[in-house]
């Protein structure tokens, strides 16, 4: 009867020392660093000019859906909307719409500028 403990308590041993190790390896796979290589940003530049020869200078990152835009000195960042057709990037202020060579600038709700080509 004895000899039944010892060799019961032997292998329980070897079974739980063997669960053990597998679950340390297990962490030590889980907590490994994976890196990604992230694409270069998408970046479109265009400039625009209305019939007053006022200047927009536009940068349009298409990885974020971001553009920055460069009017009358002052710097402004829009975010991409869900345009039906042509592009629509707003802000708190401001928004810009557009399609092809055409693009219209608001701000606060009034056209600041314009630029319609035929």
């Amino acid at each position: 009867m004895t000899k039944n403990i010892v060799i019961f308590l032997i292998l329980f041993g070897f079974t739980f020392n063997s669960c053990k190790e597998s679950s340390q390896q297990e962490n030590k796979e889980t907590t490994a660093i994976e890196t990604v290589d992230k694409p270069n940003d998408d970046i479109v530049k265009s400039t625009s000019t209305d019939k007053d020869g006022k200047k927009l200078e536009l940068t349009f990152n298409n990885t974020k859906g971001t553009t920055t835009l460069n009017f009358n000195g002052e710097t402004i960042e829009l975010v991409a909307e869900n345009a039906a057709s042509g592009i629509w990037y707003k802000n708190d202020h401001y928004e810009l719409r557009g399609k092809g060579d055409n693009m219209e600038l608001t701000k606060d709700g009034k056209t600041i500028f314009k630029n319609e080509k035929k």
